[in-house]
């Protein structure tokens, strides 16, 4: 039995035979333009430059030499005559030390006067009865009542009697000394020794005053360096002290020239010349850092502070109009357990190919092209930055 075919068929076979030209042509359309997302990159052409083959060491100026001032005596600060920058010349008064009694220190110091002074007039004493006796021991031997031996006793017990005075004194002088000191910290004797009037020791700039009016100051001696009443450097003699890696250590020497730009001053150059790389390194969060340092010179005697960031610059070598590439451009793969660099080159066609190229020098952000790659290349940027993701847009959109 034969169906017959009706206009209702024919409408659905025409609705269905639509339906699958319009997916098809979807599916056809999505797959060409993700063809053509996916080969839309963005390119960077090497560039023709001079460039530095540089070891960069960063770091800080520091003073060449540095003078603490210590106290030599414990005590109160009571004035401070200087303020942070100020200009002072060597044995320029800085500031006073006001001591504070020890009670105890100064009752012991008292009795030990008092007991000096009744030495001394247990002595006097002494001396007088002796003297009397000498006289009628003088006497009665001129006379010939004793003989020459008693005599020179008696002599002798006088001549001991007045020792003992004159130690006596010696010991309430020395009491005397002791109780001055417990309680205004020194004499006039030891003025150079001990004093309460803190000088500087050399000439400078004052970089730092660390204490206060009030500050308790402890002496420097054998067991204690002693509170830092301030700190003296003449700024017209700097250092740079810097560190580099590892593997930049074994390319310098000391003589080299260097270049110290400190940011704080506009990046100004200062010539320079590398004077210490450390024989040890030290591990700074895992990396080995080797310390460096070298003098700044300053011929135009600009105003250099103590403390401002700089880098170290110094060049190994220069190449003229060298065929520079991005380096994050270079890729590596491993061959014969080498690492072999190679570029992607867009070819005529819009296809890339892959290109070894030989490198030269780096200076951590461009790399030198020896061979394989010319000037007019066109290398694929494969990792491509947020900024080029935008300059990629902007160039598909067009």
């Amino acid at each position: 039995m034969k169906k017959k075919f009706t206009w209702k068929k024919a409408v659905y076979i025409v609705l269905g035979l639509l339906f699958a030209f319009a997916l098809i042509s979807g599916i056809s359309y999505l797959v060409k333009s993700n063809s053509k997302e996916s080969e839309a990159f963005l390119t960077r052409k090497p560039t023709v430059q001079n460039m530095d083959d540089k070891v960069m060491a960063t770091g800080k100026i520091v003073p060449k030499e540095e003078i603490e001032i210590k106290p030599n005596i414990a005590g109160i600060i009571d004035k401070i005559l200087v303020d942070e920058g100020d200009r002072v010349e060597a044995g320029q008064l800085i500031a006073t030390v006001r001591i504070i009694p020890n009670i105890a220190e100064v009752n012991n110091a008292t009795q030990n006067v008092q007991n000096a002074q009744l030495q001394i007039n247990n002595a006097k004493a002494n001396v007088s009865n002796m003297q009397t006796q000498f006289s009628m021991s003088e006497k009665l031997y001129k006379q010939g009542v004793i003989s020459k031996q008693e005599y020179l006793t008696a002599q002798q017990q006088l001549y001991t009697q007045q020792q003992a005075l004159k130690n006596a004194n010696q010991q309430l002088v020395t009491a005397q000394k002791s109780l001055q000191i417990v309680k205004t910290g020194a004499i006039p004797e030891l003025q150079g020794l001990a004093t309460t009037q803190i000088r500087s020791k050399a000439a400078g700039t004052v970089l730092e005053v660390p204490v206060k009016v009030g500050s308790q100051v402890i002496e420097a001696n054998s067991f204690n360096a002693g509170t830092t009443i301030c700190s003296i450097a003449d700024l017209n003699s700097l250092i740079f002290q810097g560190e580099i890696d590892e593997a930049q250590a074994g390319k310098l020497k000391q003589g080299m020239d260097m270049n110290i730009v400190i940011g704080a001053l506009q990046n100004k150059s200062f010539p320079g010349r590398l004077t210490m790389i450390a024989p040890k390194g030290k591990d700074t969060n895992g990396t080995i850092k080797f310390p460096v340092e070298g003098d700044v010179n300053n011929p135009n005697n600009e105003y250099i502070r103590a403390g401002f960031s700089a880098n170290g610059e110094i060049v190994m070598s220069s190449q003229k109009n060298a065929l520079l590439l991005d380096e994050s451009l270079v890729q590596y793969e491993k061959s014969n357990g080498k690492d072999k660099s190679f570029v992607e080159v867009k070819q005529p066609d819009g296809k890339f190919k892959k290109v070894f190229v030989k490198l030269g020098a780096s200076d951590g952000i461009n790399v030198q092209i020896l061979s394989g790659i010319d000037k007019n290349a066109e290398v694929k940027v494969w990792n491509p930055s947020d900024k080029d993701k935008e300059e990629l847009k902007e160039k598909t959109k067009k």
